[in-house]
């Protein structure tokens, strides 16, 4: 399952990077939930994990791994940046529920996975907030 779930992870970066929402969302299994960042409302389900993951892909952000995937029983946490080229206006049509700024930036987050026994992904948390934000 280690070797699983170092994959899972790589492949969530890639696939963001390719702008793949749905094969991100084949990642999760169908009773999942998404936390990012934590403290907002899970986003609960296939659909719903699907629907953010479309409107998160389509700005062009950009993942790269900044450290060791840890994988400690059935969980991975792995950190990264994520880089947007740069927002110019905010509205109902975004991914993450906070305040961003407008243009570009790096966020340095943290993320852990919950793999169930299929190797399926049953929730993801992502650690990072205002202080992690750089505008570029």
């Amino acid at each position: 399952m280690t070797q699983h779930m170092q994959e899972a992870v790589e492949a969530y970066i890639n696939l963001f990077n390719a702008q793949d929402a749905q094969g991100i969302a084949d990642l999760y299994a169908d009773d999942a939930k998404v936390i990012d960042p934590v403290g907002v409302p899970p986003k609960e389900g296939k659909d719903a994990i699907l629907s953010f993951y479309q409107m998160a892909v389509k700005n062009g952000a950009k993942l790269k791994l900044t450290g060791p995937v840890r994988i400690a029983g059935n969980c991975a946490a792995f950190p990264f940046r994520c880089t947007v080229g740069g927002m110019t206006h905010v509205d109902a049509d975004i991914a993450v529920e906070v305040e961003l700024p407008k243009g570009a930036m790096t966020i340095d987050i943290i993320d852990t996975f919950e793999f169930n026994a299929d190797g399926k992904v049953v929730e993801m948390n992502a650690y990072w907030g205002p202080t992690n934000i750089t505008q570029t």
